[in-house]
């Protein structure tokens, strides 16, 4: 199987398990899984889980990963709902800006698909892959770096930022891994533009405004549905479309939900203003602070630049939005 991924590269996939987990439903089922929730209307690119996963399992490829951790990057994001990380609004379990209902339903996930029967198959164990506490680079909590979200934020450096697929091959060409499987920099310069690039990310985009709006646009849209019997929960384990198909069987006759899908195709209408406000909101917000080489030794970015501790601390909080709707 051969691979083209414009950002890492050309590979060519010979080992059989690997074919077989990147043709099971389970990843395949990814590629109609919006990457933001609904991006249609709130972002000019649009990004899907099954992308995301090759990119992960790609760029572990890249740097000499374990094959056990190739295929975990794999398989790491199976458990999303249709819509990502909105479910995590639509559901309400849990802290919300926490953003973690995937990560608490993947042994559900994984059991329902035959990524167990394949994994078995070729000899491997299946909880021990599915854990990934076992694999440091492919998963690292906040702020550190992983493969996860390497993944993600240099592909969106490329499509979001200016200039951005040549600050994007700047970030991967100094990018390294150590002897302990910790990434890092070879140069510090690089660490602390790459660090600010993915603050910018964090500020206009998986915490900005439009992400606030499309959470809120879309869970009100679904919550109604749900609450007419339009759609069940077990229709969330599919995917985007065939929710939205569902839904939208009913739009001519219920002109709440009519207003509740105009809103999810119209950001304009969404404006933040602490005085003037339908409902609060809170997102995860993230922020990174990776390691890089300083002459000979390895310290993380805000150990050098003094201003990267405070950006640490407040962009690691919760962002809070006031966030309004303009009538239709």
């Amino acid at each position: 199987m051969q691979i083209e991924n414009n950002i890492f590269g050309s590979f060519d996939i010979k080992e059989k398990v690997l074919i077989e987990l990147i043709k099971s439903p389970a990843i395949q089922r990814l590629k109609d899984i919006d990457q933001a929730g609904y991006s249609k209307s709130f972002f000019e690119h649009s990004r899907n889980r099954y992308d995301h996963s090759i990119g992960v399992f790609l760029l572990l490829r890249k740097y000499g990963a374990s094959l056990e951790e190739q295929m975990a990057g794999l398989i790491h994001d199976i458990s999303h709902y249709a819509f990502s990380h909105a479910i995590d609004y639509i559901l309400e379990e849990g802290d919300v800006d926490k953003q973690d209902l995937q990560d608490r339903s993947k042994e559900k996930f994984l059991k329902e698909s035959n990524i167990p029967e394949i994994l078995e198959k070729y000899g491997y164990d299946v909880e021990y892959i599915a854990d990934e506490e076992n694999f440091p680079l492919l998963e690292k909590p906040l702020p550190d770096l992983c493969a996860d979200r390497l993944e993600y934020s240099i592909r969106d450096i490329g499509l979001f930022l200016d200039n951005g697929i040549s600050k994007a091959e700047e970030v991967l060409k100094h990018l390294k891994v150590s002897d302990d499987n910790i990434w890092y920099f070879d140069d510090i310069e690089v660490g602390y533009k790459y660090a600010k690039y993915f603050k910018e990310l964090n500020s206009n985009y998986y915490a900005g405004l439009n992400s606030v709006a499309m959470f809120k646009s879309l869970k009100d849209f679904i919550k109604h549905a749900l609450s007419e019997g339009y759609i069940s929960t077990k229709d969330l384990e599919e995917y985007d479309q065939y929710v939205l198909d569902k839904c939208l069987k009913h739009l001519d006759k219920d002109r709440v939900l009519e207003k509740y899908w105009k809103r999810m195709n119209d950001r304009e209408l969404f404006y933040e203003d602490e005085s003037n406000y339908e409902e609060v909101v809170y997102c995860k917000s993230r922020v990174i602070d990776p390691f890089c080489m300083v002459k000979g030794e390895m310290k993380m970015v805000s150990e050098v630049y003094e201003d990267w501790k405070e950006v640490v601390r407040k962009e690691s909080i919760p962002k809070k939005c006031c966030l309004g709707v303009r009538d239709l």
